[in-house]
């Protein structure tokens, strides 16, 4: 019984330290640095770890990866490869300019974006929750391009 729970710490730890050290938050023209995490509670401590940091930005009227998007990604989908009962939302996100309707679909666009990425690396689709907010839930107030940098983004919960 003794050994089972050593066993167990032992590799919850591995995990959370791999999973922490696999993630970086992008910095697609993200001007301040101090754009805060997803806040989880429902999930592990070890998946919370991931999560924390999976926010993926893009730039102004896009919705392609980028490279250090991919990043950011690569560890949600080892997290979710090792823990298969694992279901995430994806959540994309617009900055202020353009259409209500406009930013809801780009917001839709790259939720999707984040969601075929991970099918491609072999999450089931129906693990996954896709929704667009577009404008309605900005992270930084202002109309300028450090406000609009953190708007364009995807959470992941």
């Amino acid at each position: 019984m003794h050994k089972s729970i050593n066993s167990f710490f032992t590799l919850l730890t591995l995990i959370i330290f791999s999973a922490c050290s696999s993630v970086q938050v992008t910095e697609e023209a993200v001007a301040d640095q101090s754009v805060a995490g997803v806040s989880i509670t429902s999930k592990s401590i070890a998946t919370q770890a991931v999560l924390a940091n999976a926010v993926v930005y893009f730039e102004y009227d896009q919705f392609n990866l980028t490279s250090k998007s991919i990043q950011a990604l690569k560890g949600v989908s080892e997290l979710m490869k090792r823990n298969s009962k694992v279901t995430i939302s994806i959540e994309g996100h617009a900055d202020e300019r353009g259409t209500r309707e406009y930013n809801l679909a780009l917001g839709q666009r790259r939720a999707e974006s984040v969601a075929n990425y991970l099918v491609a690396n072999g999450i089931n689709r129906n693990r996954l929750i896709t929704k667009s907010y577009g404008e309605e839930r900005p992270l930084s107030l202002g109309s300028n391009d450090t406000a609009w940098s953190k708007n364009r983004r995807v959470e992941i919960k």
